[in-house]
């Protein structure tokens, strides 16, 4: 029919939603296989692991602990060879006190995936081997990495010059080698049967290269005279004398070449000394109470070190020229006047008699303290302005107190310098801050108020707690020792009262075995001297009206013992026959000072060198 139209296309069916269903059901029961397969693997490790080499696939993590454990217990026992450059050592997990991992080493196991597992479990890909670290004791593990390196580790030799006469020889350098203890100790967790000890190279401090340069320079330095010239006066430098000169020393990484100025300056100033001009300090001239100030002087020296600079930096020069410096007094006038040392503020003078060896020992001191300046705020000691009693420092031997008995020892008698200097800070109130009595009084001493020395202590020690530095000066002759400070007095002013002594010790007899006497006999070491007792002093320290110090001093002498050495006793004589008389021994004479204790050493006390 005209204007109608009819449609013979069909519709499409749908097919999707059938398949749509077949998919989400095969999802689905991968899924839950997946999820059966999760949940049957747990708790087990996967098929293919194998940890610290044992197999342990598919075990429960208890049972695979217990393998594991067993086989690397059983690793502790056996041998570890260490080599490295043809040296052997051998060592083991037991020596090294090492402690397997296992708990760390099941995990990382344990860690494979859900996927992973699968394809372990359909036999698929390579076993997922997890080695075992085992945790080494630390001190075992030094203990072997130290005898590694007493026999491995080899010092770097530096490359150096020898110079036979004015030839000049390289000597190269080698390099040293070190065992590389991080990364042994990294490797040795392991317990490897065999193991290469690991080794890094040390460089050395200066390579064949550098001292190829130096050579150079040294050859080039010593390749003919050099000529020193100030003004008109000229001093020629031979090879040989820039030889005895020359120092080659290490210095970063190369080989300084430098002239030592000490050495030049005996080849250039017996020529140029009459140009230079020697500073002068300032000096403390004393005349009776009051001091004057020698005033300082500027001076002008060579300057060596210039010298030396320009001959190894201009080599190629024959002719340097010499110059000179000032050079500044160690002490200036105003340095000098600053210290307000101006008049005499303490003295004191003790006496002797003339010519013994001691006497040689107290002037040498003397000779050592004279013109000591204590600057304000500082300390003295006695020990160290003197040094070691020594006879290269001009000490002889002469009696000394050591263990309550006179004796022999070099510097003795400074012990009567001490007291005289102790008097002298005594009486300049400065701060007595160490000294100590003789064990026994000396008559010729203060009683109380002096004081011992001896290398080691006792110590005599004083501290200037006044603004004005303080010249010490110090005169022995052939019969006393006078100490004099110099400063300013600022009002100072010292009070000294001393009681009267108590509490008496007579002397004893100190009897002591002596096996190589001969028997019966007797020899007096020493005898009896004087009584021992206490005494006390006082010092009032002034300032103008003001009280600064206020002190009080006890003192305890013990008593001179005599000193009797005893032979064995005689041997028993066998009795005669009846009828004969022998008149009976005289017992040996023994100085009569006082009751006589049983046998025993003398007390012990500090030697002083009285």
């Amino acid at each position: 029919m005209d204007g109608l139209y009819t449609s013979t296309a069909r519709r499409p069916r749908r097919v999707w939603l059938p398949l749509a269903l077949v998919a989400a059901a095969l999802l689905l029961a991968a899924l839950v296989a997946l999820a059966a397969f999760a949940l049957a693997e747990r708790g087990r490790l996967p098929a293919n692991a194998v940890v610290g080499g044992v197999d342990v696939g598919s075990q429960t993590s208890e049972e695979a602990r217990r393998l594991v454990q067993a086989v690397a217990e059983r690793r502790l026992n056996e041998p570890i060879l260490l080599t490295a450059a043809g040296v052997e050592l051998e060592t083991s997990g037991r020596e090294l006190e090492a402690r397997p991992d296992v708990e760390r080493a099941l995990r990382r196991a344990n860690d494979a995936g859900i996927l992973d597992r699968l394809r372990a479990r359909l036999g698929l890909g390579e076993p997922a081997r997890v080695p075992i670290r085992y945790r080494l004791d630390p001190d075992a593990l030094a203990d072997v990495q130290r005898r590694l390196a007493a026999v491995l580790d080899r010092e770097p030799s530096s490359a150096r010059l020898r110079l036979p006469g004015l030839r000049v020889e390289v000597v190269p350098a080698e390099e040293g080698r070190r065992v590389d203890r991080r990364r042994l100790a990294r490797v040795l967790g392991r317990l490897p049967a065999t193991l290469g000890v690991p080794l890094v190279t040390v460089d050395p401090e200066v390579p064949t290269a550098a001292a190829v340069r130096a050579a150079r320079v040294v050859e080039s330095l010593l390749a003919q005279p050099r000529r020193i010239r100030a003004g008109r006066v000229e001093v020629v430098l031979r090879p040989a004398q820039l030889r005895r000169a020359l120092r080659v020393e290490p210095s970063s990484g190369r080989l300084a070449v430098t002239l030592a100025p000490a050495s030049l300056a005996r080849s250039l100033r017996p020529r140029l000394r009459r140009l230079e001009v020697p500073p002068r300090d300032a000096a403390f001239v004393v005349a009776g109470e009051r001091v004057r100030i020698r005033p300082s002087r500027p001076g002008r020296l060579l300057d060596l070190e210039r010298v030396a600079a320009s001959l190894v930096r201009n080599r190629a020069s024959l002719v340097h020229r010499a110059r000179f410096v000032p050079a500044p007094p160690a002490l200036t006038t105003e340095e000098a006047e600053k210290l307000r040392i101006t008049e005499l503020v303490s003295e004191f003078t003790t006496y002797y008699t003339c010519c013994q060896p001691r006497v040689t020992n107290i002037q040498r001191a003397a000779e050592l303290l004279d013109g000591t300046i204590v600057r304000p705020g500082k300390s003295f000691s006695l020990n160290e302005a003197l040094g070691k009693r020594t006879e290269e420092n001009g000490f002889v031997a002469a009696p000394q107190i050591f263990n309550g008995r006179l004796e022999d020892a070099v510097g003795g008698g400074i012990s009567q310098v001490a007291t005289t200097l102790f008097n002298a800070a005594f009486f300049a109130g400065v701060e007595l801050v160490a000294h100590q009595a003789h064990q026994f009084y000396i008559s010729r001493y203060p009683m109380g108020r002096e004081a011992t020395v001896s290398w080691g202590g006792p110590e005599l020690i004083f501290h200037n707690d006044w603004p004005a530095a303080i010249l010490i000066k110090v005169s022995a002759g052939d019969t006393g020792i006078t100490v004099r400070f110099y400063s300013t007095k600022l009002g100072r002013r010292v009070e000294t009262e001393t009681g009267e002594p108590y509490a008496y010790r007579a002397p004893e007899t100190i009897r002591i075995s002596n096996p190589s006497l001969p028997p019966g006999t007797t020899s007096v070491v020493q005898s009896a001297g004087s009584s021992g007792f206490t005494v006390q002093y006082t010092r009032k320290v002034y300032r103008g009206e003001k009280l600064i110090k206020d002190e009080r001093y006890s003192v305890r002498y013990d008593a001179q013992n005599a000193i009797v050495e005893v032979g064995p006793p005689k041997p028993k004589q066998k009795p005669k026959p009846k009828g004969s008389k022998k008149p009976a021994a005289a017992p040996p004479a023994v100085p009569e000072a006082g009751p006589e204790p049983p046998p025993a050493a003398p007390p012990a006390a500090p030697a002083s060198q009285s």
